[in-house]
């Protein structure tokens, strides 16, 4: 005999099915070298002087790139850093999972701050493309200077 059903029940899984739907993925990033054709020049977003933003005495600098295609997942980040015992500075590429880009990013809206443990942090509004538009969501840039790792969170 079938258990009797409060009439609460199909409203909570309708909503319960409704949100799982809706659930978007906590999505990852890719951190890589810079040796690949989104870290070009040409890719600089405009206006330069929106799209590279300085830090920690111009030691740290974080560009905005657009490759324009793929049209969900253009941008990416690129950064210049310091590395212990060298001449010149390590680039890191910062891209969305699997290395496709950000389907945008908000270089304006760029914040910083400097956390005595993790290093320059900086944060930027980035773009994951759901399927219809971009969502866009904070991405925290973590530059250790004392070991020259970079890091990337959403």
């Amino acid at each position: 005999m079938p258990r009797p059903v409060s009439p609460a029940q199909p409203r909570a899984f309708a909503a319960l099915s409704v949100a799982l739907c809706w659930a978007v993925p906590a999505a990852g990033q890719t951190l890589r070298s810079c040796d690949t054709f989104e870290a070009n020049a040409r890719n600089l977003m405009s206006p330069p002087e929106v799209a590279v933003q300085s830090f920690a005495e111009g030691e740290v600098r974080i560009m905005g790139l657009d490759t324009i295609e793929p049209a969900c997942c253009y941008a990416h980040l690129l950064v210049t850093h310091p590395v212990l015992d060298e001449p010149y500075p390590a680039c890191t590429l910062i891209s969305d999972t699997g290395g496709m880009g950000f389907a945008g990013v908000d270089m304006g809206a760029m914040t910083s701050r400097y956390d005595p443990v993790d290093g320059l942090v900086v944060t930027v509004p980035v773009g994951t493309y759901d399927g219809q538009a971009s969502i866009m969501s904070p991405l925290t840039v973590m530059v250790d200077g004392a070991t020259g790792q970079v890091t990337a969170s959403r």
